[in-house]
């Protein structure tokens, strides 16, 4: 049994809804990561060195809002080639996330040791 034309035309509602929950959980992490740098500044005011947690906390809060804007990027691409009955695009997005995120886990390392090798 076919579909009638006008009906064809139109993606299964079901692709739509997953790449929103994508959106929305891309949204969560950006939150999470800038939730972190808040974290950081608050509870560890004196990491290594006096600026230490102001750059940590300012570079948390980048990465949160560019994982956000990213994660919006990265739906309207998949909604364009959803709609358009293509393949979806390959995304950047989760290596740049993780490098980033990695990055910061090295400063923070250092700079923990850093602290711990002073006192």
């Amino acid at each position: 049994m076919s579909l009638p034309a006008e009906q064809s035309e139109h993606p299964d509602y079901r692709f739509t809804l997953a790449n929103e929950r994508t959106l929305l959980a891309w949204l969560r992490t950006g939150l999470a990561i800038v939730a972190g740098g808040v974290a950081v500044v608050t509870y560890a005011p004196d990491l290594g060195t006096p600026w230490a947690s102001s750059a940590v906390a300012v570079a948390l809060v980048l990465i949160g809002l560019g994982t956000s804007l990213a994660g919006y990027r990265h739906w309207h691409a998949n909604e364009r080639a959803i709609r358009a009955g293509e393949p979806l695009p390959h995304s950047w997005l989760m290596p740049t996330v993780s490098a980033a995120i990695a990055g910061v886990v090295v400063v923070v390392a250092v700079l923990v040791g850093i602290e711990v090798l002073d006192q």
